[in-house]
């Protein structure tokens, strides 16, 4: 019994003394697995019918890439001409080393050989992989930091992260984003092992020069290590070569440092020639172009790498020249920053374009600004901008990405720089750190003062706001001796909080340093009560104050993380937080399934690329081909571009198996913006006309319920459009509330927004609409804004006050508005402009019909607010460019007659297939001999007679009978009310062009009413109808936010997607 006590006892002592020694290594497994668990929990939801599905735009095109080197191994996509049409593109940032390591992954999987389902099962998993081993490097930075305590806090912190960093990682998510704080991550991990090494062994410039290779044999392995790991991240990401940058700025503040404090350069210097050289010789084996780009592998890269070695050895060799000299060791940090701008002006006058590229791009990245193109990226959007967009503060904003753990890093980090100061207890250097820190706060507080100050020397008010923070952090840094690797860690902090403010996808970067910095905090905070020792003592030897310490350190990490926190929102009533836990259930778009219905009609409905117009040349045209780069691909007759906005750009080529003229690379983004908005067909035809030469030809559009939409995209393409802004299609409608402020209702639109090609594709299917609204918005004021058009704001006199103002007629609605007083040289009043009552009439399209819709209908989740309709319309819509068949025919003279055609189409509502009807309807008048002509794009026979099979279309919406011609009723001479009519079929053949033929028409008197009021059994004839589409009241109900504020416009029919006016 006493022995096996002691056996026990003894059992229990050795793995009590394992787990003292060897904690930290099933404490980093068990982080690994929550990792990994949270991030693929939710795989299952991404395949439906045995088909994987990706998130967002980007993975869609990853899975291309990595599909075409799974079948050419190791070769990347050089080229691509399935997407970007006319042109083709070849984009650096895809096919990287991101995608040849899936694709090595799925050729293991799959024995060499795999199938496109288990390509895209790698893919799909490819993220919570990459997102999990993120924890790896994040543990050991934190070792280096803090010791093992402080590494296992750090990846504990990473794993609980519930933000960017998480969201960006989730199975579906397969997007290089994923990899790139991986392997920037083991960069600097690798730098700041060389640095260590380069401190401890003392490498200086006589034993390169004596080729005393043994001893430099650590320090020069590291070196170069450390530049491999950094040319690895550039073959992942090319334009990280903003790490580069943070290296370059590193070693010109740690060589400063190590000089004003009588240390060697030498030793860092040797880090930093031998590392960017490596790093600079392997980019020149990647580089795509002979110019520079950021964006794509080219001369940037590595040249960008040899100045940075360059600049090191260059400190180096001043550092001996300074001692030479005997001069003043302060005055070296000064010379090398007076050094730094003289070559950046020679820069600019020498290389402008270089020179530009690089400033352009430093703003981008750190200048906490973006450009209007970029703004409608979500993800490029300025982080803090989650403030105005939620109606929370900017304290919350941050809270939900990272609980408490930024504000606690920031002050580990300042703490890390400024350490040595406080432990000298140097009053002088103390006070420059306190000053120091209100500039800071200052610039951050006041940024007005930086406009001034840029106005005043012409420089970006931002780049001079950042220079100046980057001054103040550069010379507390000089001042003072740390190890290098500790001031790296700072750099790195410094330059990624900048990015990720600036835009908020480096959030997924920021990760890494906010749980590294909150490990270091961590174990500070436990140092001071000698409780970091805790996980190897003795229970009964823990004191009342390590428990206190440990409690604090749960309660600022871990609490704000693991529980859901709720803030108040003035947009939303109440914005809560998310954990880790929830965040992993995640689903695909829906948008992306009602998309992939229609891809999926398009692929199987409209000829192959290559083979429209029954060209047959789909064979030069390989899907998977491999083609040389060129700027302009020439495309063989029969290939043909689709159009739609660039966010669908990739659903297009991997779903659809089509070519987009645009895509997320937003090649092709301002030509599709000019042509969705262009206000007349003859406009949007010569923009595509212009587009390509013969043969290249775009011969369909796709368009969806959010491009139509205010609340969703439909302002996006007016930032990339041309001499355009929003305020030309609608103009923000405040109501002053009863406590004087504004508050927005909704948005007044012009008649531009109802003239432009998408609305009037989406709403109307390109028929024509009467304006026939007798309801007036009337408002009170008009307020300029800054960036063009003006607010409307309407101010109630009394509580029986509307808005709105209702006429009997059109004619007493156009009056009011004629007469109505006008401010700041604009009206206060508009017929029409809400939901779809257009302010004028609109005219039919006549080379454009609706082919197929998608079987999903918009969700009511998605564009109701209210429950006023019962149907939604279909998300998303697919017309053909058509050459339109020509009627030519007789009637009355000086009189307008009318052509409609009622069309059938089929969608789904839930999992039912359900009719729907709309109408077509075009209008013209006939000249003084009663002759007519007409472009008619719609058919109503002879479909079975054209489809993919001869380079055609198979039409799903098909007409239910022949066009009825008509003229308005009017009384005759004798008292007669008469109308002339006709009805005719046009067929498919004369439509697309493929046969020669008119079609002939010529209207009949019909009798309508006889004198005295005579019954005849003549059909009813309303000259005013037509049965216009009106746009869904659904989607109009979502962008007013209270539907009833306008009188009903449009009626429902008892099917999906298509309302209609009523007569």
């Amino acid at each position: 019994m006493s022995d096996d006590d002691d056996q026990s006892g003894e059992a229990l002592q050795r793995a009590g003394d394992w787990l003292k020694q060897y904690y930290q290594y099933p404490a980093l497994a068990l982080v690994l697995a929550f990792m990994f668990w949270v991030r693929a929990k939710s795989w299952d939801a991404f395949t439906r019918s045995g088909e994987v599905y990706f998130s967002g735009n980007d993975a869609w095109y990853h899975f291309r890439e990595v599909q075409y080197t799974v079948s050419n191994w190791p070769s990347t996509m050089p080229f691509d001409p399935w997407t970007n049409f006319p042109f083709g593109t070849s984009v650096g940032q895809f096919g990287t080393l991101f995608d040849q390591l899936i694709a090595t992954a799925a050729l293991v999987l799959g024995l060499g050989s795999p199938s496109e389902n288990t390509v895209a099962m790698t893919l799909l998993f490819a993220p919570p992989v990459f997102g999990t081993l993120i924890a790896i490097p994040t543990y050991f930075i934190g070792k280096r930091l803090s010791g093992r305590l402080g590494g296992v806090i750090s990846a504990v912190v990473l794993g609980l992260l519930p933000g960017l960093f998480l969201s960006r990682s989730l199975v579906g998510s397969a997007d290089h984003n994923v990899a790139e704080p991986l392997f920037m991550s083991l960069a600097v991990l690798a730098m700041m092992v060389a640095l260590s090494v380069a401190e401890r062994e003392r490498p200086v410039w006589e034993q390169v020069a004596e080729r005393e290779f043994a001893a430099l044999r650590k320090p020069l392995g590291w070196s170069v290590l450390a530049g491999v790991a950094t040319a690895f991240y550039l073959f992942v990401w090319p334009p990280g070569v903003l790490l580069v940058g943070i290296f370059g700025a590193f070693f010109v503040v740690q060589l400063s440092s190590d000089y004003y404090n009588d240390t060697s350069p030498d030793h860092v210097a040797f880090v930093g020639a031998v590392s960017m050289t490596t790093t600079g010789l392997l980019s020149l084996l990647s580089f795509g172009q002979t110019g520079f780009s950021a964006s794509q592998p080219s001369l940037l890269q590595p040249l960008f790498a040899f100045a940075v070695a360059f600049g090191a050895v260059f400190m180096a060799w001043l550092a001996r020249k300074w001692d030479a000299e005997n001069l003043d060791a302060s005055l070296y940090p000064v010379s090398v920053g007076g050094v730094i701008l003289v070559g950046s002006g020679l820069v600019a006058v020498a290389l402008p374009s270089l020179f530009s590229m690089v400033q352009s791009n430093l703003l981008r990245f750190v200048g906490f600004s973006a450009g209007a193109a970029q703004r409608t990226i979500s993800e490029a959007q300025p982080f803090l901008s989650q403030a105005s967009r939620y109606g929370i503060s900017d304290f919350a904003v941050v809270f939900l990405d990272y609980g408490l753990t930024f504000f606690i890093a920031v002050l580990a980090g300042a703490w890390l720089l400024w350490r040595p100061t406080f432990r000298d207890r140097n009053l002088n250097r103390v006070g420059f750190v306190v000053g120091s820190a209100v500039v800071v706060l200052g610039i951050l507080a006041f940024p007005g003062a930086m406009q001034g100050l840029g106005d005043l020397v012409s420089v970006n008010s931002q780049l001079i706001g950042v220079a100046v923070v980057g001054l103040v952090i550069a010379v507390s840094a000089i001042m003072d001796d740390r190890p290098a690797e500790h001031l790296l860690i700072v750099v790195w902090g410094v330059f990624l909080t900048s990015a990720a403010f600036t835009q908020v996808r480096f959030n997924y970067y920021l990760a890494v340093p906010v749980a590294v910095l909150s490990g270091f905090a961590a174990v500070e905070i436990l140092r001071l009560v000698g409780a970091n020792a805790s996980v190897t003592q003795k229970l009964e030897d823990v004191d009342a104050s390590q428990v206190f310490a440990v409690a604090l350190v749960l309660l600022l990490l871990v609490v704000p993380l693991a529980v859901p926190f709720t803030f108040q929102s003035t947009t939303y009533g109440n914005v809560s937080s998310s954990t880790a836990v929830s965040t992993g259930d995640t689903t695909p778009s829906s948008s992306m399934l009602a998309w992939d219905d229609l891809l999926d009609w398009m692929n199987n409905n409209t000829p192959a690329e290559g083979n429209f117009g029954d060209a047959e040349n789909a064979d030069q045209l390989d899907y998977y081909g491999t083609y040389a780069k060129t700027d302009d691909y020439e495309y063989p007759d029969g290939a043909y571009g689709v159009m739609s906005w660039w966010d669908y750009g990739h659903w297009i080529t991997v779903e659809g198996e089509r070519i987009p003229n645009a895509n997320p690379f937003q090649e092709g983004a301002g030509t599709a913006a000019n042509y969705l908005l262009s206000q007349t067909e003859s406009e949007a035809n010569g923009i595509l006309d212009d587009l390509g030469s013969d043969g290249e030809e775009t011969r369909y559009v796709a368009v969806d319920w959010q491009m139509a939409s205010l609340s969703a995209k439909f302002s996006a393409p007016t930032v990339f459009a041309t001499n355009t802004t929003a305020y030309d299609f609608y103009s923000p409608f405040y109501v002053l509330n009863s406590e004087g402020a504004v508050q927005q209702q909704t948005q007044i639109r012009s008649q531009a927004y109802y003239e432009s090609l998408m609305v009037r594709l989406y709403r109307y299917h390109g028929s024509r609409v009467e304006a026939t609204g007798t309801t007036v918005i009337d408002w009170d004021r008009n307020i300029p804004l800054s960036d063009g058009g003006y607010l409307r704001v309407y101010e109630p006199d009394g509580a029986n006050d509307s808005v709105t103002r209702s006429f009997d007629t059109r004619a007493e609605a156009e009056a009011f508005v004629a007469n109505d007083s006008t401010s700041q040289g604009q009206p206060t009043s508009q017929i029409g402009g809400l939901g779809g009552t257009p302010v004028e009439d609109v005219e039919a399209l006549e080379h454009y019909r609706l082919v197929g819709t998608s079987e999903d209908s918009v969700s009511y989740q998605q564009i109701l607010r209210g429950s006023q309709f019962t149907n939604v319309p279909s998300a998303v819509k697919l017309f053909e460019k058509v050459p339109g068949a020509t009627v030519q025919g007789t009637g009355p003279a000086n009189t307008t007659v009318t052509a409609s055609v009622t069309l059938n189409a089929t969608t789904y509502q839930g999992n039912q297939l359900i009719g729907n009807q709309t109408t077509y309807t075009q209008q013209v008048t006939t000249d003084e001999n009663g002759e007519f002509t007409m472009t008619l794009p719609y058919s109503t026979t002879g479909y079975d007679e054209w489809g993919p099979e001869n380079g055609h279309t198979n039409v799903s919406v098909r007409a239910a009978g022949p066009y009825t011609f008509s003229t308005p009723a009017s009384v005759n001479d004798s008292a007669y009310t008469v109308t002339y009519n006709a009805t005719a079929d046009v067929s498919e053949g004369a439509v697309i062009g493929e046969t020669d033929e008119t079609v002939e028409v010529e209207l009949t008197k019909e009798v309508l009413d006889v004198p005295g009021g005579a019954e005849n059994d003549t059909s009813e004839n309303d000259s005013t109808n037509t049965s216009s589409l009106v746009s869904p009241g659904t989607l109009d109900a979502f962008e007013t936010g209270d539907a009833s504020t306008t009188t009903p416009v449009a009626s429902v029919d008892t099917t999906t997607g298509f309302v209609a006016r009523p007569a």
